[in-house]
């Protein structure tokens, strides 16, 4: 069995770097693990620096893997179809090029196709004798049982708020970014990049105005950019009203109702609901809201 180097470049996570480091020490690496946990707290990264401890037995061949160029490294991404899944289970088949040995890393596998799944579940079964496979999703309740029972199962929790600020600093994000992460610092990195905190500002401030239209300016906020597919274009919309929301809950019991409203969108969004109804209905009770407090204010 091949010898695995330690894990580097992740920051937190103690428990599961040690969970990990044990196993790798113990199998090399071979076998199939879950890394499961909130979304953006550092389990792709985690995965990533498994690979790094696999196949970066040389400085080359870990900044390879870093920029994920390596020969033995291949991934599967959410968008990955059934015909992607089977192209990788041949190559996964075929002998390592330049490490040890194969790895997979199938990046939210929560959210790949059913059928995508179904195949995938077939490497799971037979797996190649030194394929290293690592499946990282939010929680293993939304993979199948048989796919959750064929893997080695690593929880990662929320950072503490000193190491997402450590992340951040490492991504040259602003200190402000850490303030409603959540122990999320992907997240919190997202809300940045795709302008989530100016979205809602502008929502709260249309939340607010009693002056104001209350549907005025919706389709600015709903515009769907060029380049966002339909997933990432719902996630922008829920992660708007996730920053409202813990806005509004650090206001309370003054923002009591809003808060109400926007948690019953939030709600509404994770059922697939239609962003235009859910938002048009956020503004629109938040208007009756201020309506309804108007008389007591005169």
């Amino acid at each position: 069995m091949s010898e695995v180097a330690e894990l580097t470049g992740v920051i937190g996570h103690a428990r599961a770097r040690a969970q990990l480091q044990a196993e790798l020490r113990c199998t090399g690496g071979a076998g199939s693990t879950l890394l499961c946990g909130p979304e953006g707290v550092g389990r792709f990264r985690l995965a990533l620096a498994a690979a790094r401890a696999i196949l970066g037995g040389t400085p080359a061949a870990a900044r390879k893997v870093d920029k994920m160029l390596h020969p033995d490294l291949h991934l599967l991404l959410p968008e990955t179809g059934i015909d992607g899944v089977r192209d990788v289970q041949v190559r996964l088949a075929h002998r390592a090029a330049e490490g040890p040995r194969p790895v997979l890393i199938a990046r939210d596998a929560d959210r790949l196709s059913t059928e995508a799944q179904n195949a995938l579940l077939k490497t799971l079964e037979e797996p190649p004798a030194d394929a290293a496979l690592f499946l990282v999703a939010q929680s293993p309740a939304f993979l199948p049982e048989t796919v959750v029972s064929r893997c080695r199962l690593i929880t990662l929790d929320s950072l503490s708020q000193a190491d997402t600020r450590r992340v951040l600093e490492q991504e040259g994000a602003p200190p402000e970014a850490a303030e409603h992460a959540e122990g999320s610092p992907g997240r919190a990195l997202y809300r940045l990049h795709a302008g989530v905190p100016e979205a809602a500002d502008q929502l709260l401030q249309r939340m607010q105005d009693r002056e104001r239209d209350p549907l005025g300016g919706l389709d600015t906020l709903l515009k769907k950019r060029t380049e966002e597919s339909g997933a990432e274009h719902r996630r922008r919309l829920t992660e708007t009203l996730h920053v409202v929301g813990e806005r509004l809950r650090s206001e309370l019991p003054e923002t009591e109702s809003g808060l109400r409203t926007v948690l019953k969108g939030l709600g509404s969004l994770r059922r697939n609901g239609n962003p235009s109804v859910v938002f048009a209905d956020v503004l629109l009770q938040s208007w009756r809201n201020r309506e309804k407090k108007a008389p007591s204010k005169r």
